[in-house]
């Protein structure tokens, strides 16, 4: 009965990844395999003599394409911008605390292959699940669709306004302290005029 499970229960991920690639993406699968490595983690494959390959070579592939296209996107959104300015608006976008948000919010957590319980599953793994998401689009579908893809849902995960966001350190300080009932006194060490 297990065996049967366990067979029951991947053609369940199976459909669920091709529905969340044809949800979220609005592609149909051409090449299966790409998307069961790139929900494979590590865990999945102690002790595996079948020779599955777990999802982090698709993770580093996905990784390049992702960032080649957020460059390509802010190169062409906004044709004033310094270099300076445009790796840090790329950063933004592509930190790992953004790309968990969004391998959650699409579902990528509930299908990936682990040998865990779903309690032990880390954000970590969720966004680099998302990264070997986009390799494995990458590979199957080639850049001009991954890149069409991809930016269309970075949009509706709020791409404009990560980029334009600021980070002000003194009012975040001011907020937590608020919030935590902490009195806050600075100290001036040094002056330099």
């Amino acid at each position: 009965m297990d065996i049967l499970s366990r067979f029951f229960r991947r053609d369940n991920r199976t459909d669920g990844i091709a529905l969340l690639v044809k949800t979220h993406f609005n592609l149909y699968i051409k090449t299966r395999r790409y998307y069961d490595e790139a929900f494979r983690h590590s865990s999945s494959i102690d002790g595996d003599n079948t020779g599955k390959k777990s999802n982090e070579r698709l993770e580093y592939l996905g990784d390049a394409v992702l960032d080649l296209c957020v460059a390509n996107y802010l190169h062409k959104s906004d044709k004033t911008a310094q270099e300076g300015l445009l790796t840090q608006r790329k950063s933004r976008v592509v930190n790992r605390k953004n790309l968990n948000r969004i391998g959650r919010a699409i579902g990528i957590e509930d299908l990936l292959d682990v040998r865990m319980r779903r309690d032990d599953i880390r954000s970590n793994m969720v966004g680099n699940a998302f990264e070997a998401l986009v390799g494995a689009i990458f590979k199957d579908h080639g850049y001009e669709t991954t890149y069409k893809v991809v930016v269309k849902l970075l949009k509706e995960h709020g791409i404009d306004q990560r980029i334009h966001e600021t980070t002000d350190f003194k009012s975040k300080l001011h907020h937590w302290a608020q919030v935590n009932k902490v009195e806050l006194k600075f100290e001036v060490v040094r002056e330099y005029h």
